[in-house]
């Protein structure tokens, strides 16, 4: 009897920039993740179309712009940093996107399911940015799911306080089709208020029509995409958050935008994991704080 070939391997190559990436392949799924941010850059089950979504016009390049696209992993901060309390802070949502990781290696876990981790400690450079020891360990588990955990841990002797995200965009058919359900009757704070402004708290499901910025509050539970375009539904599970985010630039802003292109919001939708606002999340030293989401796809 001919014996069954498994297939499952990650291994380190050059990406687009020169960036290294790991790119896993296993009997069910295949991903990228650049070794820069621990950013994941694709997803998809074997056969299938790629469940994230990256700007055709997006830099890839330790300096300049963060990748446009994918999973950046927004930390310590979120939005536009406090130049007053951080003078020495330029980008905005925070600096470990654009500092390279340690790839700590994989396991095959069996041959459906492959897990990599990757770190980031504290250095002088991220010291003369943010004044604080820290380690940041991002474990993805590459499967029938997508499961992403990041860890935050206080090795230093001074609290810290800390805003984060998994800035998730994913690749959709048509954003005027599309619907995200899980946020109904949830307060939002609303960051592109439109005119008049939408009605707050949500009701029912989210339409996108217009430039859409919101954090919604007390959001704890899963999400769930609904792309007939496609004919899929994306599901984000999650833990260790208690905010969600949901970003669509719409046109206007989709043109003043250099790393993305002027028609590139019909076919993209942020649905975001994370800690911010009054959810940021303060560590004493010692402490440690996980924020995971699982990405599921199931055809409609």
């Amino acid at each position: 009897m001919k014996e069954d070939i498994v297939l499952s391997r990650a291994e380190v190559v050059t990406g687009q920039g020169g960036l290294p990436k790991v790119c896993i392949q296993n009997e069910a799924a295949c991903a990228e993740i650049c070794l820069m941010g621990a950013h994941v850059l694709s997803y998809h089950a074997n056969g299938q179309e790629d469940v994230f979504f990256v700007s055709e016009q997006s830099s890839f390049g330790q300096t300049g712009p963060a990748i446009r696209g994918g999973v950046p992993v927004c930390w310590p901060w979120f939005g536009p940093p406090n130049r007053e309390e951080l003078p020495n802070a330029t980008t905005s949502h925070g600096f470990v996107r654009q500092f390279i990781w340690e790839y700590l290696g994989s396991r095959c876990v069996s041959a459906r399911r492959t897990d990599v981790t990757f770190v980031l400690r504290d250095s002088p450079e991220s010291r003369a940015i943010w004044p604080y020891s820290f380690e940041l360990r991002m474990n993805v588990g590459v499967g029938d799911t997508l499961e992403m955990n990041l860890e935050t841990s206080n090795t230093g002797n001074m609290p810290f306080t800390y805003a984060q995200a998994l800035h998730s965009y994913f690749s959709i058919g048509d954003i005027s089709q599309t619907r995200i359900e899980g946020f109904d009757g949830l307060e939002f704070i609303d960051k592109a208020p439109a005119n008049p402004p939408a009605p707050n708290p949500q009701r029912g499901d989210i339409a996108i029509t217009e430039e859409t910025d919101r954090i919604y509050l007390g959001h704890s539970g899963s999400a769930v995409i609904v792309d007939p375009a496609k004919r899929r539904k994306i599901t984000i599970a999650k833990s260790g958050s208690n905010t969600s985010v949901v970003w669509n630039p719409w046109i206007a802003k989709a043109h003043r935008m250099p790393d993305f292109g002027d028609e590139e919001f019909h076919r993209m939708l942020c649905v975001e994991t994370c800690n911010v606002a009054d959810d940021a999340v303060s560590l004493a030293p010692g402490e440690s704080h996980s924020l995971a989401a699982t990405i599921a796809v199931c055809p409609m």
